[in-house]
């Protein structure tokens, strides 16, 4: 399996990453245009929403949205980036649990969605608890609470 290459966090110094080439595993959509790693437990990830890009075609033809299962998508990649950046290229983690999905705003072409997760260890041994606020500009776009199984 190719990954993106794993280095340390330097604490205080976040790196931005362009994410391009080899996905981290099979997914439906490229979710993340770039993330952030901004600490051990912080990752911000950043995705245009673009109206050519294939997944939007039919996902209400008449008013074009970013469809809410790939807003979660774009949370469980930064995750993953966060937890291969802290815990080496072949750490994993696996969507366990969605406990709580709220969506506020839609999302639209031309808009920039912002994933911010906050990671901490879940409540069972090798898990983690995961809250990622999604915003577009100063709009709350949707509030998600998951939980992860570290492998």
């Amino acid at each position: 399996m190719t990954s993106l290459a794993a280095e340390p966090v330097t604490a205080g110094v976040p790196e931005t990453v362009i994410v391009t080439g080899p996905k981290l595993r099979a997914s439906p959509i490229a979710a993340i245009d770039t993330v952030t790693v901004l600490s051990d437990s912080e990752v911000v990830a950043v995705k245009l929403i673009r109206a050519d890009d294939p997944y939007l075609e039919g996902h209400y033809p008449e008013m074009t949205i970013y469809p809410g299962a790939f807003l979660i998508e774009t949370a469980y990649q930064a995750v993953i980036h966060l937890v291969q950046k802290t815990r080496g290229p072949e750490a994993n983690a696996e969507l366990s649990g969605l406990d709580s999905v709220r969506f506020t705003t839609a999302l639209r072409p031309g808009d920039e969605l912002r994933v911010h997760c906050e990671c901490r260890p879940g409540d069972e041994p090798g898990t983690l608890a995961v809250i990622a606020h999604c915003t577009t500009g100063d709009a709350k776009a949707a509030l998600l609470k998951m939980r992860y199984r570290l492998r």
